[in-house]
């Protein structure tokens, strides 16, 4: 019982992470200057506790899971991959945007779509399927 309710815990707490993420392809669309370049490095340990984020919701919500494979489970587990493929595509185009000092397309396409991914995680969480 208190595996569930820290895992639960963990796991809120972990979601946090990527909520953080959702306004970064507003602000990398909107700021230019010295604005966006704090903006980069703002976002750039948030990129980092996403990945710790990443790795903790895999694992707390394995202990979450009750009634065994299912097709929500299938579909979660497909979404938190494209979501552990763009958030370290994102990361690495900070990266790079931040050594070129240039404002990179390829950036804010990744985080749009990252931030579409997390969007869906979170309605497929909350929505009201069964």
């Amino acid at each position: 019982m208190w595996l569930e309710i820290s895992s639960f815990i963990i796991h809120w707490l972990m979601a946090l992470a990527f909520f953080m993420l959702i306004p970064l392809p507003f602000f990398l669309k909107g700021m230019e200057g010295e604005n966006l370049l704090f903006i980069k490095k703002l976002y750039r340990p948030i990129m980092h506790f996403a990945h710790v984020g990443l790795i903790g919701s895999i694992i707390t919500g394995i202990f979450l899971i009750q009634n065994g494979l299912s097709w929500w489970i299938i579909v979660v587990f497909v979404l938190w991959l494209t979501i552990g493929a763009l958030l370290g595509l994102t990361a690495k185009n900070l990266r790079l945007s931040m050594e070129n000092n240039n404002k990179d397309r390829s950036l804010l396409r990744f985080s749009y779509i990252l931030t579409v991914a997390i969007l869906g995680m979170f309605i497929l969480k909350f929505a009201n399927w069964f």
